[in-house]
């Protein structure tokens, strides 16, 4: 560990936070480090007597930080005179940052207490990339093109700020490193593109000329020409030659021509701009075939893409996305879910971005309001820091409500959990009031390989989560892959509508080689803690039957065998479909409990594919015969005395969080950043008119009815 040093980018909101918090620990000292490749940087710093105790705070600070790293957890340094405590800043696995609070005198901190500064922690983790970028943005935004605004979807709240990563055919496009550039050898990789790209159009010429006629293939000839023209290469040559990547320089070059040609309003101009932008794709797609160099190890930004897809996602570090933005989809598609899992910010549906960018351009995405802007000039940048630091100062107003019961005035207990994809995330649950897990995606082990992970490989893995987790309950999605999740391992055929073809429990049953393989694993490692078993997309009672025998049988097996698990293990069934939520009281009387997947239930109901922005309107939860589809599968529930679940998006909604609970939903199962609201959502609320109020919702006829009467209980007293 290097030594510590001042960051150059200290705010005002983190010196009040600081502040804050030292004032409500009542301590002499609170500091808030940086830590940026193995170098500690103090960014902001409260203290009764800096001339008393900032002296000697460094080595302190720097020995604590050593036991928060290698531990990944709160530190204590105390004696008789005085005490001092470090809690790492965890951001997506890695620690960012450290909190240090320090006391003239023994003081160490009651269990609550300790528990309220890691949520603060948890909460300040990911605050600390944001301001860096922010401020790097301001050292950046001179000399860049003017600003560019596109509107979108939200998908994922919040803000993110830096430089566009594209994907593309062949993978992911990033600025280039700084440092090491070989001028001579990045030239030679951007020529080598270009007459690949020129050998690709030749072939085309040839065949179609001998396919069709002169006069078609003269079209790919004059393509090559453009390619060798010699102001274009030179234009490219001083791009290279001043410092961006080949990625870069021919993004660049060809948007500059593509622009200048655009700005012609004579016939024909525009036929050319769209052959430029087929050959900058081609060229582009080349470049990352070839494997281009000097491409930085340490790359973080927003994630620019046409459409994203979990074979897409998999390819990534996730850990190095600061947001997410798509052509097509919506807030529920799996690019949407995949930015909230991240806790990033995300706007699907912006048509243009993906042409528009290229590598190392500044973006914001604004996950609330939906937009994105590229090239933001200063005062926009000015803008985003002043909401930033806002959040940052409501976010430390010492709410302990995160650690008390999610449980309405009048005593109604609600169950909130998270919904993951990842393992490492169970490690922040406690901390964010999570009282378990409500859904583990276990497709997400699946996508990341071109085998299947056999069953020894998955026990691992499971056993290892039911130790992270201390004891809060898991429940396991069972692999539901088919539709927007292919996995590439099952060598899946090719279906007219994947969505409703062979997919989810239907591909299980049909392979029960892999299910009966991950039905053992998970039960092996049900011995490690409490643990649920969720099948998807059931449409009627023979799925549950035909798992329920190949779960028996392997039970009885463990058990000749001598292997422990758990003997009542629960086994619930997801209501996705119209057929599951009709059958609903009669799946309840056979299932531990139910849990509604709204995502699915919403498109299957309205017949609205939630991955198409065209129709992203009519994707409503709010919609009468969405409700009513909820209010049956409740109350199905109710009278079986079974726990019912919504682990959709719509459970982390604040505006809808009273309707669930006035119909009857027992549990609510969300992304983990956004507990804490939904529990201040709950605790405020009365059951007893929560109810009334969704009895009112079933009654009304359309969407805006539905909305008057909620917009009607929020103003109520």
């Amino acid at each position: 560990m290097e030594a510590l040093k001042v960051s150059s980018h200290a705010s005002s909101s983190l010196t009040q936070i600081v502040k804050v918090i030292r004032g409500h620990f009542k301590v002499e000292l609170c500091s808030l480090y940086e830590l940026n490749q193995e170098q500690l940087k103090l960014v902001a710093t409260d203290a009764v007597d800096f001339g008393a105790v900032g002296h000697v705070l460094p080595a302190t600070h720097l020995k604590l930080l050593e036991l928060a790293t290698r531990k990944m957890e709160t530190a204590f340094l105390e004696d008789r005179r005085s005490s001092c405590i470090a809690v790492p800043l965890i951001h997506r696995e890695e620690i960012s940052g450290l909190l240090v609070l320090q006391s003239a005198r023994p003081q160490p901190l009651k269990p609550e207490e300790a528990r309220f500064l890691e949520f603060i922690a948890l909460q300040l983790a990911g605050t600390l990339p944001a301001i860096a970028a922010l401020e790097r943005a301001k050292r950046q935004v001179r000399g860049k093109p003017g600003q560019v605004v596109f509107e979108g979807i939200a998908a994922s709240p919040g803000f993110g700020i830096g430089p566009a990563l594209l994907l593309r055919g062949g993978g992911l496009a990033t600025p280039v490193a700084q440092g090491s550039y070989d001028v001579a050898h990045e030239w030679e990789l951007l020529q080598s593109a270009l007459e690949q790209a020129s050998q690709d159009l030749l072939g085309l010429e040839r065949r179609v000329e001998k396919e069709s006629s002169k006069r078609e293939s003269d079209i790919f000839g004059s393509h090559r020409m453009m390619l060798s023209d010699p102001d274009f290469l030179l234009r490219m040559e001083t791009e290279v030659k001043n410092g961006k990547s080949p990625l870069q320089s021919a993004g660049d070059v060809f948007s500059e021509f593509i622009r200048a040609i655009r700005s012609n309003p004579s016939p024909g101009f525009e036929e050319k701009a769209v052959d430029l932008e087929e050959l900058r794709e081609r060229t582009l797609g080349n470049l990352l075939k070839i494997g281009v160099q000097g491409l930085r190890e340490d790359w973080s930004g927003i994630l620019v893409a046409k459409s994203l897809g979990p074979s897409d996602t998999s390819r990534l570090d996730p850990q190095k996305i600061l947001g997410i933005v798509t052509t097509t989809g919506g807030p529920t598609s799996h690019a949407a879910i995949l930015a909230r899992s991240l806790g990033v910010p995300a706007v699907m549906g912006v048509p243009g971005i993906a042409e528009s960018a290229t590598p190392g351009d500044l973006l914001i995405v604004d996950g609330d309001k939906g937009r994105v802007i590229l090239n933001p000039d200063p005062a926009t940048l000015d803008e985003y820091e002043a909401l930033e630091e806002r959040r940052i100062e409501s976010m430390v107003e010492f709410d302990a409500v995160a650690f008390q019961p999610a449980a309405t005035r009048d005593g109604r207990r609600i169950g909130l959990e998270a919904n993951l994809g990842f393992a490492a995330d169970l490690k922040t649950l406690r901390n964010l009031g999570a009282e378990g897990v409500g859904l583990f995606r276990t497709e997400f082990l699946f996508l990341k390989r071109s085998t299947l992970p056999d069953e020894e490989e998955q026990f691992n893995l499971y056993r290892q989560m039911m130790e992270d987790a201390a004891g809060l309950p898991i429940t396991f999605r069972i692999l539901d892959a088919g539709g927007d999740k292919p996995i590439a391992a099952l060598h899946a055929i090719q279906e007219e509508n994947p969505f409703l073809g062979n997919r989810s429990i239907r591909l299980l049953l049909s392979r029960p080689d892999i299910l009966g393989a991950q039905l053992r694993a998970l039960l092996r490692a049900s011995h490690f803690g409490p643990m649920r078993l969720l099948i998807p997309m059931v449409s009627g009672m023979e799925e549950i039957r035909e798992v329920q025998k190949m779960l028996g049988a392997i039970q009885q097996d463990l058990s000749e065998q001598g292997i422990r698990f758990d003997p009542r293990i629960e086994l619930g069934v997801m209501i996705e479909i119209p057929s599951a939520v009709h059958l609903s009281p009669l799946l309840a009387r056979h299932a531990d409990f139910l849990s509604i997947g709204t995502n699915d239930l919403i498109q299957f109901t309205l017949a609205v594919d939630r991955n198409n922005e065209h129709v992203a309107s009519y994707f409503e939860i709010l919609h009468p015969g969405v409700l009513a589809s909820i209010a049956r599968v409740a109350e199905a529930g109710a009278k079986a005395q079974k726990p019912v679940a919504v682990c959709g998006e719509a459970a982390s909604d604040p505006a809808i969080i009273p309707l669930l609970v006035g119909l009857g939903i027992t549990h609510l199962s969300m992304t983990p950043a956004f507990i804490p609201a939904a529990k201040r959502v709950i605790r405020a609320l009365s059951h007893r008119k929560a109810a009334e109020m969704a009895k009112q919702a079933l009654l009304a006829t359309t969407i805006q009815e539905v909305k008057a009467v909620l917009e009607e209980f929020q103003n109520s007293p």
